[in-house]
């Protein structure tokens, strides 16, 4: 594929295949743009913090100018013990993606985790973290787990609109983590395009909303 704008170093055939029917799928149905720099600082991020080999293999802006989010795949580095004779170790190295979509919100929300109810909590922890509740919303606390470092900024950041489309997805193993004026959302599984292309979606929908 002719630019194709994706860091493929390290990168095995299915993989490659992966990223190239992704990218297809999403021209489909989105206004897909590169953006000229990017500049995301993902280990601001606690959903990164375990893995400091991360990085940014490409990025796909969707629908500019109307929205304010992105998809980044970001590109882990991977060694195994391959094992070896005499006691030596030989080790496999090998690179992986995942995608995660980043919104850029109009007012910062301190720090805020949202998970499922049914998500392991030791996933992430944020310092000085405090859980919270949403006023007369026992629909979206009975679904979602919130912790924030700033209750009151996370309480006027979740807006009856943003509320409203988190309660319309439907992966149960989407995590959210807001760091201030910017949203990421994903998980740690491995690129599938229908997969990518719905997380899109959402990412969209919030970006229409905040």
């Amino acid at each position: 594929m002719t630019d194709f704008p994706f860091d493929t170093v390290g990168i095995d055939a299915d993989e490659v295949n992966a990223l190239e029917k992704t990218y297809r799928l999403l021209k489909t149905k989105f206004n897909i743009s590169l953006p000229g720099h990017v500049d995301s600082h993902i280990n601001k991020f606690e959903l990164f913090n375990n893995n400091p080999n991360a990085s940014i293999g490409g990025s796909l802006i969707i629908n500019a100018p109307i929205n304010t989010c992105c998809l980044n795949f970001i590109k882990s580095h991977f060694s195994v013990s391959a094992g070896g004779r005499g006691g030596g170790s030989q080790f496999l190295n090998y690179d992986k993606y995942q995608v995660w979509a980043f919104v850029t919100l109009n007012k910062s929300f301190g720090r805020v985790l949202i998970r499922r109810k049914t998500f392991t909590d030791s996933l992430l922890e944020i310092v000085n973290h405090v859980e919270l509740k949403i006023a007369g919303d026992e629909q979206f606390n009975n679904k979602y787990h919130v912790i924030t470092n700033d209750k009151q900024k996370a309480t006027e950041g979740l807006t009856h609109e943003l509320r409203a489309v988190l309660m319309t997805i439907n992966d149960a193993s989407l995590i959210i983590e807001i760091v201030n004026n910017t949203l990421v959302i994903g998980n740690n599984k491995p690129i599938e395009p229908e997969r990518i292309v719905y997380l899109a979606d959402v990412a969209n929908d919030i970006a229409e909303v905040v």
